[in-house]
């Protein structure tokens, strides 16, 4: 079945405990950028069997467009898992920043793939850097 694999990723993500990273599923998340590498290749096959055939890809309804439609909507569709799930994990490595501070623990660093770590010390430097040219130490709690 065409998405299941990244329905399977958000259903991970969504599974764990808020506020908790589980180790980053490269494997499946390969997994998924290769279905949709798949997928258009298919798509593309279609329109170009579509295109020799003098249809237009756009008015013409048989069953070489609904194929492709398929394909298509399983591509975005994937997509938006994808963004999914690398948003919520970065929208909670934000979220640690603030509770954890600018060191990230041993225990949590082993379950960031190396852009998440990347992130995080992105983030925190900006957050510095802020911080210095405001004079505010937004870190501290009230």
């Amino acid at each position: 079945m065409y998405g299941r694999k990244a329905s399977q990723l958000v259903k991970e993500f969504a599974s764990g405990e808020k506020g908790q990273l589980t180790p980053f599923n490269n494997d499946l998340f390969d997994q998924v950028v290769a279905e949709c590498s798949q997928h258009h290749g298919e798509l593309q096959s279609l329109i170009r069997k579509m295109q020799e055939k003098g249809l237009d890809v756009q008015t013409a309804r048989n069953a070489d467009h609904y194929g492709a439609l398929i394909h298509l909507f399983s591509i975005v569709r994937n997509k938006r898992c994808l963004t999914a799930y690398v948003y919520n994990r970065a929208e909670t490595i934000r979220n640690l920043l603030w509770k954890i501070g600018p060191v990230i623990p041993k225990e949590i660093e082993e379950n960031l793939n190396h852009w998440e770590e990347e992130y995080f010390k992105k983030h925190s430097a900006a957050l510095k850097s802020y911080m210095s040219k405001v004079l505010v130490d937004l870190t501290v709690t009230l």
